[in-house]
């Protein structure tokens, strides 16, 4: 096994990278974050781009994953990822919220959930994840 990596560490409550995701929640094996919407990321059809919801979805799967394997120093990169759109978002907050269902030696396999301020279902994911060295 390789020498241990460093705990992963993001602050809650700021906003992180180029789409202002927070991190609201995240312990091992679970994570919930968030989205303010931006209409300069919305689709010619007025709505939210599914590319930002799905990047939502994979960064709370990527993060629930990797606070389960970080301990032990290994790494997790998306393997697969499947995205099923249920409603259009056209402004709000979005909420994502991630749990890992099984981790293995090789994979983990994790699902996802995005809802709107009002509680409504916008999308599902679910994803395989790499577990790497």
């Amino acid at each position: 096994m390789s020498a241990a990596r460093p705990p992963v560490s993001v602050p809650a409550g700021i906003e992180v990278g180029p789409l202002g995701f927070v991190l609201r929640d995240g312990q091992a094996g679970r994570s919930v974050w968030e989205y303010r919407v931006d209409s300069s990321h919305f689709n010619p059809n007025g709505t939210l781009h599914g590319g930002v919801v799905m990047a939502l979805l994979d960064t709370a799967m990527g993060f629930a994953v990797v606070a389960r394997v970080a301990p032990e120093g290994r790494i997790n990169a998306a393997a697969e990822m499947s995205t099923r759109f249920l409603a259009p978002v056209r402004g709000g907050v979005l909420t994502a919220e991630a749990s890992v269902l099984k981790i293995g030696k090789r994979l983990a396999i994790v699902e996802g959930r995005a809802t709107d301020e009002a509680g409504n279902l916008v999308a599902v994911a679910s994803a395989t994840h790499a577990l790497l060295p």
